[in-house]
């Protein structure tokens, strides 16, 4: 399966997430976007998706399965990214990240963790 979605000013984040599959990240247009992943031995990576590769960026991004991530417009307007999945994304395989859950994996994380949780229903 597939989806497209974009980042903007108004929505600049995509919030801590894991997935069972492995996924790819795709940019397809505007300004960078910035990857956290969390990985079950604790080791934090950042990846930058983008157009410029002699800035690093990266047009592609593989993120294994049972990698937690979050993502957010790194500058500028709009980012549009897409997901692949194989096999088909399903919500049973996808956990939206709880701040307490994630602090208590990842402790040395804490900033980075709560910058990117979903804020709690009021």
């Amino acid at each position: 399966t597939s989806i497209h979605y974009l980042l903007t000013r108004g929505s600049p984040v995509g919030h801590w997430h894991l997935n069972e599959s492995d996924i790819l990240h795709f940019h397809h247009h505007g300004e960078a976007i910035t990857y956290h992943l969390l990985y079950p031995d604790g080791r934090h990576h950042t990846a930058v998706l983008g157009q410029d590769p002699h800035r690093g960026q990266l047009l592609t991004l593989a993120v294994p399965g049972g990698v937690w991530k979050a993502s957010h417009l790194t500058q500028g307007d709009h980012g549009l990214i897409s997901e692949a999945v194989a096999p088909g994304f399903d919500y049973a395989d996808m956990t939206l990240g709880q701040e307490a859950d994630l602090l208590e994996s990842f402790p040395e994380q804490a900033e980075l963790i709560r910058r990117y949780c979903r804020p709690a229903a009021l």
